[in-house]
């Protein structure tokens, strides 16, 4: 799955309508519901307001008076298409006189969409462990470049009497990474590992999200 890095805004116009592209994170139903008010309270003028969200299982679209089909379900495909979760997409349309068809209307909902997703920027989710790492600076050297090696990017590294890095370990290499580290300093290394979490990568770098903790 994919959540948004932010939020994201797009403005297109067809045939003298605009369409405001807005992508809102939304952890919870009412989140989405809220913000979905707030836009049409902001965009009362408008002549439609329509919207696609998923929080978690739930999948919810809305054609808000246009013909059916033609502006939720097209906002519902591109959150299905980017595998996005926790995540409101909506456009509002100021109608400009001219109609589109349905098959304008899928085109110029779905642009306008994508224009504010690429605008948010995506990241990837995934389940990990958070983990402290403290080391001598003797062995410091060769954790850091197994680290480098295996692609795992410390969110943090401490220097003090000792060195302390932190980072996130894929809930999949759990059981190798501690073997690895236990072996390469004949067990000196003091690892502290956190509860399985969920956790973004984006650019491979780590970005925090409100997650979920397993157990």
């Amino acid at each position: 799955m994919q959540r948004i890095l932010k939020e994201g805004t797009s403005t297109i116009t067809e045939k003298k309508s605009r369409f405001l592209g807005y992508v809102i994170p939304a952890d919870s139903i009412s989140e989405a519901a809220e913000a979905i008010a707030a836009l049409k309270k902001k965009h009362y003028d408008a002549r439609h307001v329509c919207y696609a969200y998923r929080i978690g299982s739930v999948i919810k679209s809305s054609d808000d008076g246009e013909p059916q089909g033609s502006a939720g379900r097209p906002i519902a495909d591109l959150i299905e298409h980017e595998e996005l979760d926790h995540c409101l997409i909506a456009v509002v349309r100021y109608f400009g006189g001219i109609l589109l068809g349905v098959g304008g209307l899928i085109r110029a909902y779905t642009s306008a969409g994508q224009e504010a997703i690429r605008d948010a920027g995506l990241i990837s989710i995934a389940w990990g462990f958070p983990l402290s790492v403290t080391m001598d600076y003797n062995d410091y050297g060769r954790v850091d470049f197994f680290l480098n090696e295996n692609h795992l990017i410390p969110t943090a590294t401490d220097y003090g009497a000792n060195v302390r890095i932190r980072l996130m370990i894929p809930s999949e290499s759990h059981d190798q990474i501690e073997k690895e580290l236990n072996d390469m300093t004949s067990g000196r290394a003091v690892l502290d590992w956190g509860a399985e979490t969920e956790y973004g990568i984006s650019d491979g770098r780590i970005i925090p999200v409100t997650g979920q903790r397993k157990g």
